[in-house]
C-alpha cells in the first residue's frame, strides 16, 4: 500500500503541469473518486474499502503506463552575469599603476633629478611671514566689514559699556547703603538704654 502514498504527488505535479483541476477526466477515468476512496481506506479501513481503492488504484497504474511517452525537451541554460567585486582601493591603485605603466610615453621616459631638492630655512621663515601678514589683513577685513554690518562704531561701543559699567556702580552703592543701615538698626535694638 505504498504507491498510493506516491500517487497524490504524481497527480498534483500531473495536473500542474496540464493546468487542470484535480477532478477532471481522462478517457474517463476520474482522479478524484481514486482520491476519495484511498481516504475513506485510510481513515475507516473495511474489507470493501480497501478493495475499492485497489481496484483504483490498479486502474490509475494501467492508466499512466498506457500513456505515450514524449522526449523530454532540453532545458535552456540561463546565462548568469558573472557579478564583479568590489575592489578595493589598493587594487584601484595597483589597476592604474598597469595601466599607466602600458601606456607609451612620447616625451620619453622622466628621469630623477641627481640634485636633491633641498629645503631652506631662511626661504620657511619668509614664507611664514608672509602668510601671518595675510593673516592679519584677513582678519582686520574681516572686523571691519562685521562692524559695517552691525552699524555701530567701536567709539560707539566702549561709550555704551561705560555707562553700563556706571549705572551698575551706581545700583551697588545703594544696594550697599540699605544693608548697611538694616545692620545698624538691628545692632541699636539690642542695646538697652
Amino acid at each position: 500500500m505504498e504507491l498510493w502514498r506516491t500517487l497524490p504527488y504524481l497527480w498534483s505535479r500531473r495536473c500542474c503541469r496540464i493546468k487542470l483541476h484535480n477532478s477532471f477526466t481522462m478517457n474517463n477515468f476520474q482522479f478524484s473518486d481514486c482520491r476519495k476512496a484511498v481516504n475513506q481506506a485510510t481513515f475507516r479501513p473495511t474489507a470493501a474499502r480497501k478493495a475499492e481503492a485497489a481496484k483504483l488504484l490498479q486502474e490509475a497504474m494501467d492508466f499512466i503506463s498506457n500513456l505515450e511517452e514524449v522526449k523530454d525537451k532540453p532545458k535552456a541554460k540561463s546565462k548568469k552575469r558573472r557579478r564583479k567585486a568590489k575592489r578595493t582601493a589598493a587594487q584601484r591603485t595597483a589597476d592604474h599603476m598597469d595601466k599607466a605603466a602600458m601606456r607609451t610615453n612620447e616625451v620619453g621616459p622622466v628621469k630623477p633629478s641627481k640634485k636633491a631638492k633641498t629645503s631652506s630655512v631662511e626661504d620657511a621663515q619668509a614664507s611664514l611671514k608672509e602668510m601671518d601678514a595675510k593673516k592679519a589683513v584677513k582678519k582686520t577685513a574681516k572686523l571691519k566689514a562685521k562692524q559695517v554690518a552691525s552699524g555701530v562704531s567701536e567709539t560707539d561701543r566702549v561709550a555704551s559699556l561705560e555707562a553700563k559699567i556706571e549705572a551698575l556702580t551706581q545700583c551697588l552703592a545703594v544696594h550697599m547703603e540699605t544693608t548697611s543701615l538694616s545692620s545698624a538698626i538691628e545692632d541699636s535694638t539690642d542695646r538697652p538704654f
